[in-house]
């Protein structure tokens, strides 16, 4: 029994120091998930922010092209139907948020989760159309085609907050 007593009294603790380092190491494996499924839940949200203003930007664009399937579009009439502006400048792009609110129409129902309604603007574009051939242009033939319309449909989104926008445009030819 003496043998026992005295062999115990001679143990260094090595068994405390590496159960110490397993739960160190267990204690940093456990904050890098705890981090790591932040970070996955901040980019899911974000990801379902940008959705929402997708999904509104859409639904304004396709209100704005139904608008125009009527024999006269109400160009220059109505709120948000513009004739021809030339938005492909820099000084639209550059204001582009007091432009916007002065030329562009309301979404009209109300959309769940959005910060604010989708806003649309549709602008008439007329152009001579040289048909799609591919043949050589002449002037008598320009004269022939007339002239065409087409109209330029952007809408324009936010999320569940103002981080997420979205800008959508399409081409409508009646």
């Amino acid at each position: 029994m003496r043998s026992q007593v005295m062999r115990y009294q001679y143990q260094s603790g090595a068994t405390i120091i590496v159960g110490l380092i397993m739960v160190l190491i267990m204690t940093v494996l456990g904050l890098s998930a705890i981090r790591g499924s932040g970070l996955q839940e901040q980019m899911a949200g974000n990801m379902r922010d940008r959705q929402l203003a997708f999904q509104a930007s859409e639904a304004a664009l396709r209100e704005a092209e139904f608008a125009l399937e009527v024999p006269e579009p109400p160009i220059g009439d109505q709120a948000g139907f513009q004739e021809s502006l030339d938005q492909s400048s820099s000084l639209f792009w550059q204001d582009f948020d007091n432009n916007w609110a002065a030329l562009s129409a309301t979404y009209s129902a109300d959309i769940d989760y959005v910060k604010e309604r989708p806003r649309y603007l549709v602008e008439e574009v007329r152009f001579y159309s040289s048909g799609v051939d591919g043949n050589p242009v002449d002037l008598a033939s320009l004269l022939n085609k007339g002239m065409e319309v087409r109209y330029r449909v952007t809408s324009h989104s936010t999320g569940g907050s103002t981080d997420a926008n979205v800008i959508l445009q399409s081409t409508y030819r009646n």
